[in-house]
């Protein structure tokens, strides 16, 4: 009788589960990767703070007339008036660098590496979000020592509502900077990102109340200047420096905030998720 011969089971290699970093995880190292990156740029750090430096100074000296015409608030000195509006506007205006890195990561390639990670996609919008938050942060901090220590601002009121002041135009700050990665997202370009920033940017600092009171402008920009997200914003903040907080502007500014921001994130995720199928 013939012996039949065993044959071996078939060994089957297991493959490793692929390795998923936490969100958190994920998000905090790709934030730190763009806030590094931020540091060894040096001339973007002083261009980003040179602006509003000028800014400061000569909407200063140009405008320091209006503090005595009957719109401006009594007993307010032009500089107190001023800067917590620069602190805002200069938010808004870091936030367009959120369009022309996410447009050169896209450009250069860095997105495709992303794309072969075990990470989620949305994490490099949000780390790319957070990361251009905290560096605006750091320029309005930069902002107001400045402010105080240079231009002669002084606080009207608590110390609670001093740091209000800083942190009152944060939500906006996300949502500006979300509409400025979904811009960089649709445009893939980063030369054109900058352009497309300033066409935003320019309507919203100098159409609102920023600079002069809304009452001392013409009619036609009065109506803009009244809907315009950035002026519920600088009264919001205004208010807290000034002492005189103003439930009403806060919760417009934060309620428009969300609103934007939750456009925004749909749009950029969306837009992202198809470049990157």
């Amino acid at each position: 009788m013939t012996a039949l011969p065993i044959t071996p089971p078939e060994v089957v290699a297991v493959q490793p589960a692929p390795y998923h970093p936490s969100v958190v995880i994920e998000v905090l190292q790709l934030t730190g990767r763009n806030l590094r990156k931020i540091t060894r740029e040096p001339t973007l750090v002083f261009f980003s703070l040179a602006m509003p430096v000028i800014m400061l100074t000569l909407f200063g000296q140009v405008f320091k007339s209006i503090a005595q015409t009957p719109d401006f608030p009594v007993g307010v000195s032009y500089i107190d008036y001023l800067l917590p509006a620069i602190l805002c506007t200069t938010l808004v205006q870091s936030a367009t660098t959120s369009s022309t890195a996410i447009a050169t990561d896209l450009e250069s390639g860095m997105i495709d590496r992303f794309r072969s990670m075990p990470i989620h996609a949305w994490t490099v919008l949000l780390a790319r979000n957070l990361s251009d938050v905290a560096r605006g942060m750091t320029q309005t901090t930069i902002m107001l020592g400045l402010g105080l220590a240079v231009f002669g601002f002084r606080f009207h009121g608590t110390l609670l509502e001093a740091v209000a002041t800083v942190f009152v135009a944060v939500p906006l700050s996300f949502a500006m900077n979300w509409l400025f990665i979904w811009i960089g997202v649709l445009v893939k370009k980063p030369e054109t990102t900058q352009i497309a920033g300033m066409l935003v940017t320019f309507p919203l600092m100098f159409a609102s109340s920023a600079y002069v009171p809304i009452a001392s402008l013409p009619g036609w920009l009065q109506v803009v200047a009244k809907v315009n997200p950035l002026s519920y914003t600088v009264d919001a903040a205004r208010g807290f420096a000034l002492g005189t907080p103003s439930a009403g502007a806060l919760g417009k500014s934060v309620l428009i905030a969300a609103v934007l921001a939750t456009v925004s994130i749909v749009g950029a995720t969306a837009t992202y998720r198809r470049i990157d199928h």
